[in-house]
């Protein structure tokens, strides 16, 4: 995009399998080839100059030099924190997932604010925590939200995958869906479904039962 875009980090969410990676992907492709002056696969390409592409993606690790796959996940974010600048162009895909969710969360989140706020890097960052997304659900000049869409049948939990990327967040990952398309037993998907709609239930009752603290406490205050 051009320098009066208003959002440069484009948080991005939707179902497993949807596309997400492919998107991230094929962004960098498209501006390494568009700055080697080839044909891009697009209508229209309105390029501004990028100095270097950091790409966080994929799962591996480095047992001869001792480090897990989590920690070669960290160095090359670190990387990229020390290195990119406003004209850098970032992707990140799923970043904290090595570790336990509280853990991984919180790492994923420092890291987005560094990048959209302290950066303001071009970035494309691309996660299953939902939770993130909530701070940017109203409009704001730094983070803008996409999704990979979807059409789901809630009766037989079928995912049709729509492969659009379209403005706005995906509150699910439908990774159930994804566990009966690689043959789970029915009884291990019932049980999972089950334990996945009990823990969505208790943590949207706790941050309803937060969001009513914090106008209480607001309500507190102006009195």
């Amino acid at each position: 995009g051009g320098e009066g875009d208003a959002a440069r980090f484009l948080l991005v969410t939707g179902p497993n399998m949807g596309g997400k990676s492919t998107v991230l992907r094929q962004a960098c492709l498209t501006v390494l080839m568009a700055h080697l002056g080839c044909w891009v696969a697009a209508e229209a390409c309105s390029l501004s100059p990028v100095d270097r592409i950091f790409t966080r993606v994929g799962a591996n690790d480095a047992i001869m030099a001792g480090l897990s796959t989590f920690r070669v996940e960290l160095e090359e974010t670190s990387l990229i924190l020390k290195h990119a600048t406003a004209r850098s162009l970032v992707i990140l895909d799923e970043l904290g997932r090595g570790t336990a969710t509280f853990d991984g969360m919180a790492i994923a989140h420092g890291t987005l604010r560094h990048l959209a706020l302290e950066t303001r890097c071009r970035c494309l960052f691309a996660t299953h925590y939902h939770a993130l997304s909530r701070e940017f659900e109203r409009a704001n000049p730094h983070v803008a939200l996409f999704h990979m869409a979807c059409a789901v049948d809630e009766g037989s939990r079928a995912v049709t995958f729509l492969y659009r990327f379209q403005p706005g967040a995906c509150n699910r990952s439908h990774g159930i869906h994804v566990a009966k398309l690689a043959g789970l037993a029915p009884p291990v998907l019932e049980e999972a479904a089950a334990a996945s709609q009990a823990l969505e239930d208790e943590v949207e009752e706790r941050r309803l039962l937060e969001s009513l603290r914090q106008v209480l406490r607001a309500r507190g205050d102006a009195a």
